[in-house]
């Protein structure tokens, strides 16, 4: 008795703690609810850690869209309702399982609404309209659990939804710190912006990839690191805590500056780096480097990454002390921190570019050797330690699943930024429709310019009206795929 009340005041001081945004869809008679869809799927599934899921950015979602989502094969959207809560449910109308995400959300009503015949689902998935039935019909039908769609607990931390997707209570982890959001994302900046990328190679294979230093300098050569930066790695053998993953300490080179530091595997989603450079000559202080990523199975083969970038300090603030000031930055530093986000987002697509194919048809080989990754390969340095550490754990606590679909050989397919990542965020749509507007509006100069030719004013707008469409021209394209090639890396 006396455990599960300090489990009880664990989970209420957490809440109490940290900004949860929480959907008012978590009572008894929604916990009482028949198993549908999802979680019927999830529950007669292959064994995974019972934790709070991160499922997607809700820095990078626009709130305005039922936007699908995935986790372990299974489909949800993801939205957020006139209370500004945001709202996960199946993506599946129960009428004739048109996908949700196709329709829209009905803000004068505030339900989402299913784009083929119109059925109509509040934030708990209760069904209120039934545009084919009538009155007396639709008051029988819509109260029916088959009419309903299945809406999940929510919360948001550190700008992250996070959704409780299983049949068991989620009150059953309450006395599990590394089961929740808080736990998992201990370290990081609530402030830090996000960048979300879906990956076409499954979410093993993606934390193998994030818990390994050492493909730095060759995969991301001229991005993070150059090929000339390859030395032993200096790692430590992990430090195993069971179903909570492992830690670990390595010591390394990049962009020519020996690093040194701790990692962490907070299993089953979150990988995070916490180490220092070497001093310079130009810089007697250590610099710090810091890193966490979320790694989200979302379906065979492919898998959801979800980076935390640096903070974007807020103009307001509600504290009565001013915050204490914060450590000089570099020129570099302060420059980096006035470019646009979809500029940003641009360079963090090359820099998964740069390893994507690698992994992708890695993951493919293990598959047609039988699949036992740890038979399949060989590794005799210690930079290999956590990749072994890693694939012991799936074994004993975790399913990857399964089976893979077929191996990608289209170019523009497996580097197809536009699925991946622009068509789910919403700043890189938003620079999409400022790139139209601008088109526009060159052409009208350019037109205007040409009328006037015989005036230097008006050369001189051509001229610019040319360049910002060249320009644009150039930009565009790199939202939508672009390729990548190691061998015109120098």
């Amino acid at each position: 008795m006396q455990t599960t009340i300090a489990c009880l005041a664990w989970h209420v001081n957490v809440r109490a703690t940290y900004p949860v945004v929480r959907s008012p869809r978590v009572t008894s008679s929604a916990l009482a609810a028949p198993i549908l869809d999802n979680k019927a799927a999830l529950a007669t599934g292959p064994a995974f850690p019972r934790t709070w899921v991160p499922i997607a950015s809700t820095w990078e979602l626009d709130p305005n869209r039922p936007t699908p989502v995935s986790f372990l094969g299974q489909r949800y959207i993801a939205y957020r309702d006139n209370k500004e809560q945001w709202v996960v449910m199946d993506d599946a109308c129960p009428h004739r399982l048109a996908p949700l995400s196709e329709g829209r959300v009905d803000r004068e009503n505030d339900r989402i609404e299913c784009g083929y015949h119109g059925w109509a689902f509040n934030s708990s998935g209760a069904c209120e309209r039934i545009p084919q039935a009538t009155e007396r019909l639709a008051a029988i039908a819509a109260p029916s659990a088959r009419a309903c769609v299945a809406s999940l607990p929510t919360q948001v931390v550190c700008s992250v939804l996070w959704v409780w997707p299983w049949a068991e209570d989620c009150l059953s982890v309450a006395g599990e710190p590394g089961a929740h959001p808080e736990g998992m994302l201990e370290g990081v900046d609530p402030d830090s912006t996000t960048y979300t990328r879906d990956l076409p190679y499954g979410w093993d294979t993606l934390l193998e990839n994030i818990v390994d230093p050492s493909h730095i300098p060759f995969a991301h050569h001229g991005l993070q690191g150059k090929r000339d930066d390859a030395i032993a790695i200096n790692m430590s053998a992990p430090t195993l805590h069971g179903a909570r993953g492992f830690s670990f300490e390595f010591g390394d080179r990049t962009m020519g500056k020996r690093r040194a530091g701790t990692g962490e595997f907070r299993a089953p989603y979150v990988v995070k780096y916490d180490a220092t450079f070497e001093p310079t000559p130009s810089n007697a202080a250590p610099r710090p480097f810091k890193l966490a990523v979320i790694c989200v199975p979302t379906k065979p083969g492919w898998s959801r990454a979800i980076i935390f970038s640096a903070s974007r300090a807020k103009q307001a603030s509600s504290q009565a002390k001013p915050p204490p000031k914060p450590p000089k930055q570099s020129l570099v530093s302060r420059l980096f921190g006035l470019l646009p986000v979809w500029l940003l987002h641009l360079g963090s697509n090359r820099f998964l570019d740069s390893d994507l194919a690698f992994l992708h048809y890695q993951e493919q080989s293990v598959r047609e050797r039988g699949g036992d990754a740890m038979a399949s390969y060989y590794m005799p340095a210690p930079t290999d330690r956590c990749i072994a550490a890693l694939r012991k754990w799936i074994v004993t606590f975790a399913h990857v699943p399964g089976p893979l679909p077929p191996p990608i050989y289209t170019r523009s397919i497996l580097f197809d930024r536009w699925t991946q990542h622009t068509s789910h965020c919403v700043h890189c749509q938003a620079a999409l429709q400022s790139f139209a507007k601008w088109r526009r509006n060159a052409y009208a100069l350019l037109a205007a310019a040409i009328l006037g030719f015989q005036w230097w004013p008006a050369r001189l707008v051509g001229l610019a009206s040319v360049g910002l469409l060249w320009l644009l021209s150039a930009l565009e394209p790199a939202f939508r795929v672009n390729d990548y090639k190691h061998y015109l890396s120098d």
